[in-house]
């Protein structure tokens, strides 16, 4: 047995532990810069491939396919990012001469008592991927999700954001959405009430009401369907109430109506119709 206290012995430590330590340094540095590399190739390839399905939806063909994968962009970088960085992890733990498989037991044990804290989260992550998985909705689609009302900005692992009708950002944990209505799925039948006093024509103001209709519809792209008149929907001795039905773009009611309501007056005005 060498003795600790020879010059001999603490050359030769000293040459072994700084051996062990450089290389565990060049290691290390090697296994990072894999790291960054592999991020950067697999976010570019996701940002290229999105990019082919924007000039897709430009070029009208497979436009479903082109919001499916811009809704999977955000989520696919962030998922590889920590799959990517959980490798390099347990290969940087290697490298210090630490067996990673050792930890697999009380890692267990401490993500089984984090999980039992973290249902919510759980919850939360879980729901996302079925929100992908059944396409309830995609980025950039009109939509309905509790109270809220707006286009869909993002959807993450845990939270979608939607921008509502007067410009608030709301974000929703995915594991609250229980209900959903997707206004891009179909035409929206927009339907208003036009009240006409009791002695007017009925005949007359529906014709009004549907060439009204037809004129928006032909210089409108987002009317789908022109508007027709239904016929009475109700009437006492003071008015007559007509309804008047068109369809319209996903995202374009609100729009459509105000226009239409004005419109309609402005006809009816000119053709000394007196509105109730």
């Amino acid at each position: 047995m060498r003795s600790v206290f020879t010059s001999e012995f603490w050359r030769r430590f000293l040459f072994d532990v700084g051996e062990s330590v450089l290389r565990s340094i060049f290691e290390i540095a090697f296994i990072i810069v894999l790291f960054l590399i592999a991020r950067v190739v697999i976010f570019r390839l996701i940002d290229r491939a999105m990019a082919v399905a924007e000039r897709r939806e430009e070029d009208g063909s497979r436009p479903s396919s082109a919001a499916r994968i811009r809704t999977l962009g955000g989520l696919l970088k962030s998922v590889s990012a920590y799959v990517i960085g959980f490798v390099a992890f347990v290969m940087i733990i290697r490298a210090f001469g630490v067996n990673p498989w050792a930890l697999l037991t009380p890692a267990a044990v401490i993500g089984l008592a984090v999980g039992f804290g973290a249902q919510k989260l759980v919850k939360d992550v879980i729901t996302g991927f079925f929100i992908l998985l059944e396409n309830q909705y995609m980025v950039g689609e009109y939509v309905t999700i509790g109270t809220v009302t707006g286009i869909i900005e993002g959807i993450e692992m845990r939270t979608t954001r939607i921008r509502d009708d007067i410009g608030r950002l709301v974000i929703i944990a995915n594991g609250d959405i229980s209900q959903v209505t997707n206004h891009s799925r179909g035409a929206i039948v927009v339907t208003i009430d036009v009240a006409v006093d009791a002695g007017s024509d009925v005949d007359t103001v529906c014709r009004i009401l549907r060439e009204t209709g037809t004129q928006m519809a032909e210089e409108r792209a987002d009317v789908l369907e022109p508007f027709t008149c239904e016929g009475v929907a109700a009437m006492d001795n003071t008015k007559i109430t007509l309804k008047l039905t068109g369809k319209v773009q996903p995202g374009a009611r609100q729009d459509v109506e105000m226009s239409l309501r004005r419109r309609v007056r402005d006809a009816l005005m000119r053709n000394e119709i007196e509105i109730a």
